[in-house]
């Protein structure tokens, strides 16, 4: 997994330059002060969901990669904010959609490309905007070989 780790960092430093902290998801947002990264930001976790032997030492995975986005807390995009607010209030979407379109279909020799499975609903806690995006990917793992 450490593979895929450090590739999904790669392709996102090179594709998505408005991102300024890209990492492994250890908790970083959960703390109960303001989280100790640059915003905006990407933490990736990666679960492997189901597992199937090819051999002793060889397993064909398929797993779930979440992007999880934080920002500072956008402006109000209300229909009475001045129209400047309002874009600058949805400028996140800008980072959200740049994301999507850097993983979405997207693969290496290590694994089979990524295909978003969901996109989850913006939350707001302790001064962050955090925005999930979900995908699926397929590997094969060799590491107990």
């Amino acid at each position: 997994m450490k593979t895929i780790y450090q590739a999904i960092i790669a392709r996102l430093a090179d594709q998505v330059p408005a991102l300024k902290w890209t990492d492994m998801n250890i908790g970083q947002l959960d703390s109960a002060e303001r989280p100790a990264v640059m915003l905006p930001c990407a933490l990736i976790s990666i679960k492997v969901t189901k597992a199937k032997s090819l051999t002793d030492t060889i397993q064909d995975c398929e797993a779930q990669v979440t992007v999880t986005l934080a920002f500072d807390v956008p402006e109000r995009t209300s229909g009475n904010a001045p129209a400047v607010k309002r874009m600058e209030g949805l400028a996140v979407y800008d980072i959200i959609a740049d994301t999507y379109a850097a993983l979405q279909g997207w693969g290496t020799e290590n694994f089979d490309s990524l295909s978003r499975t969901s996109q989850g609903e913006g939350t707001i806690k302790n001064g962050t905007f955090r925005y999930p995006v979900t995908f699926s990917v397929q590997f094969e793992d060799n590491t107990a070989n």
